[in-house]
């Protein structure tokens, strides 16, 4: 009978320790991603000048480096076209849906989603077409 106390024992203590494994992988996940992401720019024609919030970044095509922090305000310049202008937002990564699923199943803490890794900007791509000025003409008197 000693045996099977013995066996139950052991039972208990990897049941715990599957629990905190369980903790420890299925929630704050996000915590252990990243802070930024990269993000795509391409235009038609290349060699367009990208600011990103303002400040410029390169040259299309490009991919940078971004934080995954706030929305951007992505802007596409190219003498003689017309700039164009796009935004992101953030949307939740695939790291903060496991952190939203391991919270639900474990009733534990979202702490994860306060981590950058849990957020994504959204798109993270973007493919530009720039259109030529039009110069109006001057009627003449």
């Amino acid at each position: 009978m000693p045996i099977t106390v013995r066996a139950v024992g052991v039972g208990r203590r990897a049941l715990v320790a599957l629990l905190i494994a369980s903790h420890l992988t299925f929630t704050g996940c996000s915590i252990f991603g990243g802070s930024t992401q990269p993000l795509s720019i391409n235009s038609d024609p290349p060699g367009a000048n990208v600011l990103i919030n303002g400040t410029v970044v390169g040259t299309t095509p490009l991919q940078q480096q971004v934080s995954r922090r706030g929305d951007l305000t992505v802007e596409v310049q190219k003498s003689g076209y017309q700039s164009q202008r796009r935004s992101t937002s953030r949307k939740l990564s695939s790291l903060g849906f496991v952190d939203v699923i391991g919270g639900a199943f474990l009733l534990l803490p979202l702490l994860g989603l306060i981590a950058p890794g849990a957020w994504e900007q959204d798109p993270s791509t973007f493919g530009l077409t720039l259109e030529p000025e039009s110069n109006h003409p001057v009627p003449t008197p």
